[in-house]
């Protein structure tokens, strides 16, 4: 017969806990920064120069090195080239690479297929 009573005391606990002081609130949320009705939002610029100069640079070695016969560059290969004119250039990182295998890829398919 204890158990019915140790349940009982369970449940008055519970219940009593739920009756103390209410938890501290977190702190309001800031009204943001409003223009032209839409929210503002500050956001650290994105660096996008090694990409854009790797394009380049890999655009322009794709159209040099590529034939109008020449087979389209694969992935695995573009990235090989990229890898091997970003060689010892510390400042050519893993973004000027991807940049690079795009531009080149881009270069070769516009001598094969002569456009402009």
């Amino acid at each position: 017969m204890k158990w019915p009573i140790v349940i009982a005391g369970c449940a008055v606990a519970l219940a009593m806990a739920g009756c103390g002081d209410p938890s501290p609130t977190a702190p309001a949320t800031p009204t943001p920064e409003m223009k032209h009705g839409h929210p503002v939002v500050h956001v650290p610029p994105v660096e996008t120069h090694p990409f854009e100069d790797g394009y380049n640079a890999g655009f322009d070695y794709g159209k040099l090195h590529a034939t109008p016969k020449t087979p389209l560059p694969g992935e695995e290969e573009a990235r090989r080239v990229a890898h091997e004119q970003a060689a010892d250039r510390p400042e050519r990182n893993e973004r000027w690479e991807r940049g690079f295998a795009e531009g080149y890829t881009d270069g070769v398919r516009n001598v094969v297929t002569g456009q402009k």
